[in-house]
């Protein structure tokens, strides 16, 4: 078998930004009652108000959905790739 050079490239499809941090102001919601009324832990709630999470789990947007009393597209959006 022949040792093959592959080239990888990366290609850039945007991102997915959450925003829960404005929309918990807005229903004047603290972490602590979040974390209380959806019985998530405290580190996963932490990751997705500060965008740090990496892969999603519809369960956990669809308790902080209910929690926070807003759709889906109101905590997270998606950012069009800059052009080069």
């Amino acid at each position: 078998m022949k040792n093959q050079n592959y080239i990888i490239s990366y290609a850039d499809y945007g991102s997915i930004h959450y925003d829960i941090s404005s929309i918990m102001k807005k229903r004047n919601l603290t972490q602590t009652q979040i974390v209380k009324r959806t019985g998530l832990h405290n580190q996963i709630v932490e990751r997705y108000i500060n965008g740090s999470i990496t892969r999603y789990d519809k369960e956990v947007l669809a308790k902080l959905c209910y929690v926070l009393n807003c759709e889906l597209n109101e905590i997270m959006y998606y950012v069009r790739p800059k052009d080069k």
